[in-house]
């Protein structure tokens, strides 16, 4: 486990270099601009993949889909994939050559996130993790690239999505191809595959769509600098938790050959409370660098890290939880609390006028934490119905 946090982090420390690089070099705006491009295409693959990854793992894994039947459905994502790029970049009015790139940026990513799961079934766990930093790693080079040849805009930051997870997806195939899936021992229906998925696919697409909400509504409220100022931040809150996304699948394959209720609890509690004391020294640093060193342009970032960090709390712990939650069977309750999410979102959207970038930051914290509170509620229940 500790190998694969090691790996991983590498990808998170490239995809953090590459977007800091960017804020020094060229400024918020273009930065903001990368970002909303990445959260656009992560959306669009959380959209296409319906929640495939965990839900092919858990019924391969438990030997009730064959693994032949299993690469037949992640075709046939990829190819919708490519289908919804196109179909939103038209939506949005954008150029024939943004249209194409989008689609193939889209679909890569979606090919390789689905295999990239299947890993785990076989194969030892440390192909995962390089497999998982590997696009990341390329990103920061196809960055690095695009600012060296001054060529800072979205179509070349599709290139860069495309390139990089059309390689890495390549690899993910590779290694597929020497360790052929199981077979099934009994067939499960395809409802009973895509209820499982549909659950994991809106937990996805809430929270990536929530991003993209946020950013919107900072950009259009505040202004470009301001979304560089809010991406910036967020992307250093999310960074930590990337890595809890990473290893969630180790933590999955194990809770579920041995269930792992106490010990989810115990390491929820340890991320927990580990965020919290981040933000508290976000707060005592914002006083002193208030710009995050990176310029007066990124003043306000930092206390804007602050903020969003104390909800980043409540979401590593809800992360660890909804891991749990889809080894037990029982995926739906993240749905719940991401719903729970949305409503905190969109009342506060409602009844706040001109909100701050504190306020806007406030505001996803306190969505953060009311989705965990949906996950503190079960677990009580779990409790008491063991106890029972």
């Amino acid at each position: 486990m500790l190998t694969a946090l090691g790996l991983q982090a590498i990808g998170s420390a490239a995809v953090l270099l590459a977007t800091v690089l960017l804020g020094v070099r060229l400024g918020p705006e273009i930065q903001g601009g990368f970002s909303n491009v990445k959260a656009e295409i992560e959306f669009l693959s959380a959209l296409t993949m319906f929640g495939l990854p965990q839900a092919l793992f858990f019924y391969v894994k438990s030997g009730r889909l064959d693994g032949r039947d299993a690469l037949r459905w992640i075709v046939g994502c990829t190819a919708l994939a490519l289908i919804l790029g196109v179909a939103y970049a038209v939506y949005r009015a954008q150029s024939m050559a943004v249209t194409m790139l989008l689609a193939v940026a889209v679909s890569a990513m979606v090919a390789h996130g689905t295999m990239r799961g299947l890993l785990l079934v076989e194969s030892r766990p440390i192909w995962f993790s390089l497999l998982t930093a590997l696009p990341q790693m390329l990103l920061l080079c196809g960055v690095a690239t695009a600012i060296e040849f001054g060529a800072a805009d979205v179509r070349a930051w599709l290139m860069v999505f495309a390139a990089a997870y059309i390689v890495a997806g390549v690899a993910v195939w590779r290694r597929l191809s020497r360790s052929p899936l199981r077979a099934a021992t009994h067939k499960v229906s395809w409802r009973a595959l895509l209820h499982y998925g549909m659950a994991n696919w809106l937990t996805a697409i809430l929270v990536t769509a929530a991003i993209l909400f946020a950013q919107h509504w900072v950009d259009k409220d505040l202004g470009a600098a301001a979304l560089g100022q809010f991406t910036m931040a967020m992307m250093l809150a999310q960074v930590p938790l990337t890595p809890i996304s990473y290893v969630a699948p180790l933590l999955f394959r194990r809770w579920m050959d041995r269930p792992g209720a106490e010990a989810s609890r115990q390491i929820a509690s340890m991320v927990f409370a580990t965020f919290l004391g981040a933000a508290a020294i976000a707060w005592f640093v914002a006083i002193v660098k208030p710009e995050l060193g990176l310029g007066m342009a990124y003043v306000g970032a930092l206390p804007a890290l602050a903020v969003l960090l104390t909800g980043c709390a409540a979401e590593a712990a809800s992360r660890v939880l909804t891991v749990q939650a889809s080894a037990r069977g029982t995926p739906w309750i993240a749905v719940r609390a991401e719903a729970i999410r949305w409503t905190v979102l969109l009342v506060a959207w409602m009844i706040l006028p001109e909100p701050s970038l504190t306020v806007i930051c406030a505001v996803w914290a306190a969505g953060a934490w009311a989705a965990a509170g949906v996950f503190v509620w079960h677990t009580r229940d779990a409790r008491m119905e063991i106890t029972t």
